[in-house]
This record gives structure tokens, sequence and C-alpha cells, in this order.
């Protein structure tokens, strides 16, 4: 802790030295003021911010300067979005909750920000709780973008304000670019294999998600009244989807984009097994629920049954990468323009805003025309 000591002048004024041992150069340090509350104010900073100095006077530039936080500009940027999509000032609310505010980065003015601040933080962003990965281990890339991406938008919006002058954040993704996450494809005969390894429980959820290509919050929203069966073929009406809420608990709400809201048929194998299922459970109902009548939460599901199957699946050698279930949804894609199904009817099927989501996702998971064209050539 930080001393302050008082010194009796000749001419009858007091000076007032505080002393510390600063955390970063580890020597003992010491600023004389002629004023006490000066001196007992950089004490309390010292004492607030492990005894350095650095720190201390970035949190007195803080409390002192007009300039807001960090944290207060993502804040204002959240506020300020037009016409956002529905669970969107959510999602940002939680971001800023568990990833900028309160950190050395969220409390710092926003002029003072500087580009090694931002590497610094990127490089250190972690797992929060309900992540489905273990809490504190270091973001995969993915997510690291998305928490970027609303920091440097929030310091577009600064820039526009005239708070700053430059966007420090514009850019900080492209170091990580080679750290991205091979997709991994999975071929139907793949899809198969993980429908049958599943317990029975799960298995028609897994069998929906590969037949349909749902997305698996929209999946996981499905009532009874959200499937039709006529002439032995079901349809899914698509209407709704889980969504993050305030506070970390989820709600329901309509699903990612207008063009989400869409109506799906399901194959006559897929239309069979729900029908079976679907007469035991009532209009309102969850179709896909945990043992105790619960919402199959995506971190839920991951940690007691998508991650046990796929560490058993790897180790016995029936997989040979470790898949994320939206790689179901993208086997769908790539499968369904495989079988020459035209572009628009696979973009709709799946609720893509634009097609050329669909035509991405197809050109990094697609194998079999490479192999086509290989073969052409013998």
């Amino acid at each position: 802790m930080a001393t302050i000591r008082t010194r009796q002048r000749a001419d009858g004024s007091r000076s007032y030295t505080v002393s510390w041992r600063d955390a970063e150069t580890k020597a003992v340090r010491s600023r004389t003021f002629h004023e006490e509350q000066r001196a007992i104010r950089l004490k309390e900073f010292l004492d607030s911010n492990g005894n350095s100095f650095t720190v201390a006077k970035q949190a007195l530039a803080a409390v002192t300067r007009k300039v807001p936080l960090v944290q207060e500009v993502v804040a204002a940027h959240i506020e300020h979005l037009r016409k956002p999509q529905e669970g969107t000032i959510s999602k940002y609310r939680r971001l800023l909750r568990l990833h900028i505010h309160g950190t050395t980065l969220g409390t710092r003015p926003v002029d003072m920000l500087t580009r090694a601040d931002v590497a610094h933080w990127l490089d250190n962003l972690v797992a929060a709780s309900r992540a489905n990965q273990p809490t504190g281990q270091k973001l995969g890339h993915k997510s690291k973008a998305n928490i970027h991406a609303l920091l440097s938008a929030a310091l577009a919006y600064a820039v526009g304000e005239e708070i700053i002058t430059r966007n420090v954040a514009k850019g900080q993704m492209l170091a990580d670019k080679n750290d991205a996450r091979e997709p991994v494809y999975l071929s139907p005969d793949d899809l198969d294999m993980i429908c049958a390894a599943v317990g029975e429980r799960y298995r028609l959820f897994l069998l929906t998600l590969c037949k349909t290509g749902l997305r698996y919050n929209e999946a996981t929203a499905l009532r009874k009244r959200d499937v039709r069966i006529s002439n032995g073929r079901a349809t899914i009406y698509v209407t709704r989807a889980w969504k993050a809420g305030e506070g970390g608990k989820d709600e329901i709400g309509p699903p990612k984009t207008k063009k989400s809201r869409r109506t799906v048929a399901c194959s006559l194998v897929l239309s069979e097994a729900l029908a079976d299922h679907l007469k035991e459970i009532s209009p309102e109902d969850l179709i896909f629920t945990r043992p105790t009548g619960e919402y199959l939460r995506n971190s839920w599901f991951h940690k007691y049954v998508w991650g046990p199957l796929m560490d058993q699946m790897l180790e016995d050698g029936r997989l040979y990468e470790r898949p994320w279930i939206h790689e179901i949804r993208h086997a769908h894609t790539t499968h369904l323009l495989q079988a020459g199904r035209p572009v628009h009817v696979v973009q709709a099927r799946l609720g893509h805003e634009d097609p050329q989501t669909t035509l991405r996702i197809y050109a990094q998971m697609s194998t079999g025309d490479d192999i086509a064209a290989a073969d052409a050539l013998d």
C-alpha cells in the first residue's frame, strides 16, 4: 500500500509525499504535493490499482476526463442501433457484459485506446460460462470475430460522433485468419452413422437436423403444432427460435432472418418417425426435450450428449475429425447441391437471406466435385 508522509516547511506550510513500491518497476517511487487532498487521491488510486502508477494514472484520467470509456461507447452503440434483428440487442449486451465491461480495455477512455490494447484483449479472450467449451479456455476464431465485430462497430460509431478520430480495432482480426478452424465435411454415411450411434432419446432430434438442415435453435423450439402431416408427408413450419435474452436467460423469438420463416418438407422416412413421436405429445409441447421436459439448451446438449458422442466416435475410429453440430446443417446444404438441386431451392429450404451464403458453404464443404474432376482425367 502507498503511504503519505507530511513535512512541515520553514515557512509554516506543509508538503505531502506519497511513496509506494511500483508494481511494474519494483522500485520505490514518490510524488510530493502541496495539497493534502491530491496526495490522498493518488494514494487511493494506487491502493485500488495494485500500486501501478501507470494504471492509477489511467484510472484517474478516466475520472477527471469527459471522454467516455470504451464500455460506455459500446453500450451507446448498442442503444443507437437502427432496426436491429430480434435478439440482436440481447446478444450484444451479453457480449458487452461478458467480454468488455469491467476489463482493462472496457474501462479505458476511448480516446486513449491503442491498437496494442485491442490486440492484447483479443489474444486473451476466454470462454464464459454456458459456452460450448470449458470456462476460461481461449475462445475460438469465430467467437473472437463476433466479439471483435461488436467492438469495431462501436468504435466506428465513436468516429462518426467525432469522439475519436480513428477506429483502432479495424482489421485487427486479420492476424487471426490462419487460426480459423477448418470445416469438417460430413458425408451422408457419416450422418447415418452419427444418428445410429446416439442414444435412442435423441436419435429423432439428430435425424431431424440431418434431414431438414434446420438450425439448432429452430429445431429445439419446434412444437407439435409446428408440424403438419398430410398423405404421409410431414411439413415443418419454422416460425420461432431460441435466443439469448436479458441476464443470460434464453427466450423464444422469431427466427434469425425474414427468410428464416419458412416451411420445410420432410423425407418420408423422417415423416414416419415424426408421426409416431407426435402421437405421444400435446399440440403446445416441445417435440425435443431433456428427460426432465426442459428444452435442449445448446450448451447442455453439447456437454452431455454431443461431446461424449463425438469423443467415443473419434476414439473408436468411426470419425477422424470432430465436427460441430452446426456442420450437420452445412452437410445438408452440400448434399442437396451435389444431388443437383437448384441453388434457389436449397437457399429457401435453409432460410439463407443470400444465395451466396449457400454457395459459400458448398465451396467450403464439397469434396465430390473435386473427385469427379480428378476422375475425368483418367
